[in-house]
């Protein structure tokens, strides 16, 4: 799931979001925006504050499926 549809279906707002991560809420934006990739700390802590929700691989774009054996 991207963070901005996270945050939109929660209704949390950058601002507080940012407070909780630890960031800026500009910094947010930018990672809602994909202008910037998150280093593994902020990753693993909107990983944490979204339950899962979003992952480190929702910024990259992997998509994760079954490889047939």
């Amino acid at each position: 799931m991207k963070l901005s549809d996270w945050l939109k279906a929660t209704k949390t707002k950058r601002i507080v979001f940012a407070e909780r991560i630890g960031v800026s809420p500009s910094m947010v934006t930018r990672l809602c925006d994909g202008g910037v990739m998150p280093n593994v700390v902020v990753a693993h802590r909107i990983w944490e504050e979204t339950k899962g929700a979003v992952t480190p691989n929702d910024f990259y774009g992997f998509v994760i499926t079954k490889i047939a054996s």
